[in-house]
């Protein structure tokens, strides 16, 4: 040991002077600082935790008296362990004293004591105990059963000799207790490195400008600086090493504690002062022993809200699929996987046709998974889900004060969170012609304008666009935009219906039946045929819904063909048109709203075609009543009302 380096502070807490006489002789004086103290089993705990307050760096003990301060304490305990030679050695010598002999076990029975009673042939019995009351009225017991001699420790000896009868002690051997002090003084090294370690993160921490607050796997506060105190306004040394609830929740730290997970750029308000604050869990082996708060002030409260808000906003944006989750056998699906891969890797824009259901959005993260802006942000938005106005403001964003209830500070639009990265604009056909007009020319000029606002904004987005639409029809319509329709379908993906890739099905199903631990059996061969055998007018998802529907009612059983055809008939009528018939050349079906469809190309469900035929009588009604809606409503026989809601859904189509 270095000169400079002080001796190790060890403190013996032994039962017996024959035990503390033996690690003494093997002490080294040069780097061994060693203090000694006898006692009982009731007393050995709190003289452990006495002598760790006082500054001794391990508690070092022996037999049960040893192994009951580790239990209780933990580090820093080094316990000398007993040998099965040492054991058979005092038994030897209690040979030469009494003929039945009794050995003391702490906690539990000597492991191989069988063994020894055979190869010895001696009368020997163990006392187990786990507290000196238990040692106590162990040792009388086995006295008072004709035992002569106990072998154990200096508290058994006692007990023994209260009783008049004789005793051994155990004593440790020369090997065992040096390597006891190696890992004693190893773990007091460890514990000064680390000691010193923690010191000179305090002193960084100190004269940080961040403010820092520590808390253990407790939530107790273990560390903080006088920065947190200036931040907090509140002086944090009444409560070092206790738990500061109020506090530790309202920065996050309970929740870092609980959920092992970051929580980044939150913004907080205590005593007027608003703080941004960053919470990391401290792992220690993969586990959670602690958290700390790092703080600082908001010096621009609105402009760091506004900035944090659009980060966290934008780390929701990222493409959860990938193209090895697209389960396919069809030869068209292989052919479409291959196109897409080629397609991933440019930079023009992409449409993806295909009906309800069949995994447009899907793919879309799939082809962003694999381009070259994988690592920016996947936006992705459903143009028909949202009325025109809301739809602008989410995609161009808007400047404070743009309109009534416009967000405070503004608000940044999906294209802006999108740049260097993809936007995904689903069911695009649904837009207004207004809003196509704004959509090319951010196409065409890569820059977007927020609402309400005069600044140009550049952005670099890659668009992917969906519809079940035909697009080129409504191109021919006038509803949408010829110009626009270039820009988006410079790339076409066409994803076909289900009914056309039936042989996909099984590969289609392997995820769900994984997730129920079902095998492909639970479909039997007249299953497979019926679905085969229906239209699957909301493809891939209808598949899922009337599957998982199965699975779950299935339970235990290995298959049941009555459940899934009274599943299957909640779908649809199995003699109806969602079922497939034989082609009809010429007998197209007419529908109420004047278009015609041929059954295989109607993939529309039961509701879908009574919402039609509902669209088409207004539309006549109000024709005939020269667009008098009261008039109309009435000869409908329905309120004012239900016709004004009717219109609303039908997004002008009435007009």
């Amino acid at each position: 040991m270095p000169n400079h380096q002080k001796k190790y502070r060890f403190a013996l807490v032994s039962h017996s002077l024959e035990v503390v006489n033996i690690v003494r002789k093997y002490a080294n004086p040069e780097t061994d600082d060693l203090f000694t103290t006898i006692v009982g089993l009731d007393d050995a705990v709190t003289t452990a935790r006495a002598l760790i307050q006082e500054g001794y760096e391990v508690i070092i003990g022996h037999g049960g008296t040893g192994g009951m301060i580790a239990k209780s304490i933990g580090q820093p305990v080094v316990n000398i362990p007993i040998s099965m030679l040492e054991i058979v050695t005092a038994i030897l010598k209690a040979d030469n004293v009494g003929s039945k002999i009794g050995v003391t076990s702490f906690a539990t029975e000597r492991e191989g004591f069988d063994i020894i009673r055979n190869v010895l042939k001696m009368n020997l019995q163990q006392i187990v105990f786990n507290s000196q009351q238990e040692l106590e009225e162990g040792v009388v017991k086995a006295i008072d059963g004709g035992v002569t001699v106990i072998v154990g420790g200096g508290v058994s000896r006692k007990i023994a000799a209260r009783h008049q009868a004789r005793s051994v002690i155990i004593e440790p051997g020369r090997q065992i207790v040096r390597e006891a002090l190696s890992q004693a003084r190893a773990l007091a090294g460890a514990r000064r490195r680390e000691m010193e370690y923690h010191e000179r993160l305090q002193t960084i921490f100190k004269i940080m400008d961040d403010g820092m607050i520590c808390v253990d796997a407790l939530g107790r506060l273990n560390f903080y600086n006088q920065t947190a105190e200036s931040m907090l306004g509140m002086d944090l040394g009444p409560y070092q090493d206790q738990s500061v609830s109020a506090l530790t929740d309202s920065l996050g730290l309970i929740d870092v504690l609980t959920s092992g997970a970051k929580k980044t750029d939150a913004i907080i308000k205590i005593q007027d002062n608003e703080l941004v604050v960053n919470c990391l869990p401290i792992l220690i082996d993969g586990r959670v022993s602690g958290a700390v708060s790092l703080l600082r002030e908001g010096r621009t409260i609105q402009d760091i809200d506004r900035k944090l808000r659009e980060r966290i906003y934008r780390r929701g944006f990222i493409a959860r699929h990938t193209m090895a989750d697209i389960n396919a056998e069809s030869p068209g699906m292989r052919t479409l996987i291959a196109k897409a891969k080629k397609f991933a890797q440019t930079e023009a824009a992409i449409l993806i046709c295909g009906e309800t259901g069949t995994g447009k959005e899907f793919l879309s993260h799939a082809l962003h998974h694999i381009s070259r802006r994988k690592k920016a942000p996947f936006v992705a938005i459903n143009c028909a889900a949202l009325p025109e106005a809301l739809l602008e403001s989410e995609l161009f964003g808007h400047e404070e004060g743009a309109f009534t209830g416009a967000k405070k500070g503004g608000k940044i639009g999906l294209f802006e969170l999108a740049n260097h990265g993809t936007i995904f604009l689903d069911e695009i056909g649904d837009i207004s012609p207004r809003l196509q007009v704004r959509f090319l020319r951010v196409l065409e000029n890569k820059e977007v304008m927020r609402v309400g606002g005069d600044k140009i904004v550049p952005v670099d987005v890659r668009v992917i666009s969906s519809t079940h639409k035909d697009l080129r029809r409504e191109v021919q319509a006038g509803r949408f935009r010829k110009d626009l329709y270039y820009r988006l379908a410079v790339l076409r993906l066409n994803i076909p219906p289900l009914r056309r890739r039936l042989q996909d099905i099984p590969v289609l199903l392997a995820p769900l039946l994984k997730r129920y631990k079902k095998p492909l059996s639970c479909i039997t061969s007249a299953m497979f045929e019926r679905i085969r055998s229906y239209h699957w007018p909301g493809n891939i998802r209808e598949l899922n819904s009337v599957m998982e529907s199965y699975l779950i009612l299935l339970g235990s059983r290995g298959s049941d063909e009555r459940l899934f055809l009274e599943l299957f008939e909640e779908y649809g009528d199995p003699e109806g048109p969602s079922f497939r018939q034989p082609a009809m050349a010429k007998d197209a079906t007419l529908f109420p709203d004047g278009s015609e469809r041929g059954e295989e190309n109607d993939s529309r469900t039961l509701a879908e075609q009574m919402e039609a035929h509902k669209r088409s009588l207004i539309r006549q009604t109000l024709h005939r009543c020269g667009n008098n809606k009261t008039l109309a409503a009435k000869k409908l026989g329905i309120s004012t009302n239900t016709l004004w809601r009717a219109l609303k859904r039908g997004q002008g189509l009435f007009a």
